[in-house]
């Protein structure tokens, strides 16, 4: 496999007279368009060998011609007969035409939009020269003799928001990622033509500051508190150079707040210009419900938040919906939002995952039927009723119930200050739009009354991809075409936690329900990232064509990176991950959850369960599946192979070690010392195997997290066990 660090393909290269390609932008190319045509030169350069000219005008002496931009920013465009093509293109859609400026052969590349002709370039390079993008670089065809390709492609997506989720939390997801790190990705993803990142800020995280009755905001913190110590006898310790800790490298450690915040605000700063610069805009992702406990005593009733860590505050269950202090809080905290990141296309509002608040949800519904006669869609009653009786839901129907009561309370909060108070009236973004993230299902008919045109909606309707598929009856209650809808699509789940993970099938019948019913397209949510490359690759053909399937991209992905042998065998091995991933989805959920207790859970008396161990079976398929496609693959190109090899060495032996605990705690049950330390021991061996395998595959800041959370997590817990039993 040959992945795409940026300059090892430029290589000199003898010009013949056939070899003389121009690369010509107009002459007010704005800066994406730019990128756009030097990334196309670059291109021409590492798979022909072809040094282009960059020109706004054609060269006499130029034998092709690669004109890039549309007919409004590019006058060449607009003297072809390609011009036509553009009329009624969505600000989305993309061109690719073989056409001609007198007698030079040319090629227009472009589209609706400045991000539409980044996206076009890379269609072209994919399409018709055989590039293929994984997440972590390029994998590039055999090097050839350039050729004008005979393209005609006219296209628009099916989904038009295709949204990566940044930031959010966990040391192993992206909130550890310095811009560095980033920047690579994003490359990447531009070139699988998403369009939005969603900047999902925690409200302990050191992103915004506000203040609010005489009280500024104070604390602030990462990973919810938890800390990562890296230590010399920790596997995997060679991927963290001189860190005594894992942090991400933008932000100081141990800074005062001021420090912490001023650091963290341009951290995000910097990565949503990134984006800009690759053609994606963004959305900012708050909690305004949610409080550090210094606004405690400013606020009314309050209560600590049910989440990992309890680092903040919520309203008390006697709250209000009138209550002056809850709106002037909320509305400091949606004011200093949009002042902060004025250049954000819309700000999120989170639902609690765990609803605390849901006293007055009579009073909100009263209050929205008459205002919007919502009792026309459905009585509140049958609203609850439908959430008791919500159908394949995997937690009890209590928890339903309180997420209608609880959005009901939180939409009219909202609506108060939003639609009534118009709270972004003075800010540097009056017209901010409002992005509803999870809002329970049973209120998606009255949704449609309710929200303002634009507005958007996210919606989780479950943890996992395949509980999901499940409920995907819930897909067609979609409130409007005024709201565009966007569904999460889970990549990786936590609870799930750090085992290998792969939801294209899952993935492909939900798309087709999203193409069906209108929804707008999706969102991804992630921790680690290196398993995604093939659920990637399906969902940016899917987004665009209603006729890509798993198994087609699967092929074609492949036998792009390790050649026509390895394509059946890993077809087989991914389809044993994809088998792993809904048995771990339907009876793993937190079985390697990264959280305190994370393997010391296992310290029990009591075997684990089958299902675990026929995930353990069902990934030892996969890896002889994977070492039979590396059998057939040149060793140049065995290096994702070898990922796969790594993380499903290290999964089955996670699953080893938990065994192995639960069976030095039987022993130990039983006065079986001497069993039950060499019990420990065997399990603490596993462990470090499999982390150790991990890590020699790691590929990012994502993987290094993962390493330092179960240093922390598993080595030193079961060391610190044998040596209690020794």
């Amino acid at each position: 496999m040959r992945l795409l660090p940026a300059l090892c393909w430029m290589l000199a290269a003898t010009m013949s007279a056939a070899d003389r390609v121009a690369v010509v932008a107009g002459e007010n190319a704005a800066a994406v368009e730019k990128y756009a045509a030097a990334e196309l030169l670059g291109y021409l350069s590492k798979l022909f060998g072809v040094r282009a000219q960059m020109s706004t005008t054609v060269p006499n002496d130029s034998t092709a011609l690669l004109l890039v931009g549309s007919p409004r920013t590019n006058t060449l465009i607009a003297s072809t007969p390609a011009a036509a093509l553009f009329r009624d293109l969505s600000p989305q859609g993309i061109v690719i035409e073989r056409t001609s400026i007198g007698k030079q052969p040319a090629i227009v590349v472009g589209g609706g939009s400045e991000a539409a002709t980044l996206w076009a370039v890379y269609d072209l390079v994919e399409r018709y020269w055989g590039v293929r993008y994984l997440l972590h670089g390029d994998v590039l065809p055999p090097r050839s003799r350039f050729q004008l390709p005979e393209a005609h492609v006219r296209s628009e997506p099916l989904l038009p928001t295709r949204q990566w989720r940044v930031v959010n939390e966990f040391a192993c997801g992206p909130a550890s990622w310095g811009l560095a790190g980033y920047r690579p990705v994003l490359d990447q993803l531009a070139k699988l033509k998403f369009n939005r990142l969603l900047v999902a800020l925690w409200p302990h995280q050191p992103f915004l500051h506000y203040q609010y009755g005489g009280v500024a905001r104070s604390s602030a913190d990462l990973f919810f508190g938890y800390r990562f110590p890296v230590t010399p006898d920790m596997p995997g310790r060679k991927l963290f150079g001189a860190a005594r800790q894992f942090w991400n490298p933008d932000l100081p450690q141990d800074a005062p707040y001021s420090d912490f915040t001023k650091a963290g605000i341009a951290h995000i700063r910097a990565l949503m210009a990134y984006g800009r610069d690759r053609g994606m805009e963004s959305v900012i992702n708050v909690s305004p419900l949610e409080f550090p406990p210094e606004f405690a005593p400013v606020l009314g009733p309050t209560q600590k938040i049910r989440q990992l860590g309890e680092l903040l505050i919520v309203p008390g269950e006697t709250a209000r919906l009138d209550d002056p202090r809850l709106a002037g809080m909320v509305s400091s905290i949606l004011q200093a939002a949009a002042n902060t990141y004025p250049e954000a296309a819309a700000i999120g509002l989170n639902m609690p995952e765990h609803r605390q608040w849901v006293q007055d949800h009579e009073r909100a519904w009263r209050e929205f039927d008459g205002r919007y006669k919502i009792g026309e869609e459905a009585t509140l009653a049958e609203t609850i009723e439908a959430a008791a009786q919500r159908k394949n839901f995997h937690s009890p129907p209590e928890r339903a119930i309180a997420e209608v009561k609880g959005d009901l309370v939180n939409l009219y909060f909202y609506h108060q200050l939003i639609r009534e108070k118009k709270v972004f009236a003075g800010t540097r973004r009056p017209d901010m739009r409002v992005i509803y993230d999870g809002v329970a299902e049973e209120l998606y008919p009255i949704l449609g009354r309710i929200l303002r045109p634009g507005d958007e909606l996210l919606n989780f309707v479950d943890y996992t991809p395949s509980r999901v598929v499940e409920r995907r009856g819930a897909l067609a209650r979609v409130p409007g075409k005024q709201n565009p809808v966007t569904l999460i699509y889970t990549f990786h789940d936590d609870n799930v936690g750090l085992l290998p993970q792969l939801a294209t099938g899952s993935f492909h019948e939900l798309t087709q329900d999203l193409r069906k019913h209108g929804w707008s397209g999706f969102s991804t949510r992630y921790w680690l990232t290196g398993d995604h490359d093939p659920a990637l690759a399906y969902l940016s053909k899917a987004a665009w064509d209603d006729s890509a399937t798993p198994a087609a991209v699967y092929q074609d992905q492949w036998r792009s990176i390790c050649g026509a042998g390895c394509v059946t065998p890993m077809l087989a091995a991914l389809a044993e991950i994809e088998k792993a991933t809904v048995q771990l989805e339907r009876h793993g959920l937190g079985f390697a959850f990264p959280v305190k207790g994370m393997m010391m859970k296992h310290w029990t008396p009591k075997a684990i369960e089958k299902a675990i161990l026929d995930v353990r079976a069902t990934y030892n398929s996969a890896l002889d599946a994977v070492k039979s496609a590396r059998a057939a693959t040149p060793p140049a190109r065995r290096a994702e192979l070898d990922y796969w090899i790594g993380r499903l060495g290290y999964g089955m032996r996670y699953i080893d070690s938990a065994r192995l605990l639960r069976e030095s705690a039987l022993a130990d049950s039983q006065g079986r010392k001497t069993g039950a330390l060499r019990l420990a021991r065997e399990s603490l061996a596993q462990a470090v195997r499999g982390i150790e395998a991990y890590a020699k595959v790691a590929k990012d800041q994502s993987d290094r997290g993962a390493i330092a959370m179960m240093g922390e997590l598993v080595y030193r817990p079961l060391a610190r066990k044998v040596e209690e039993l020794r």
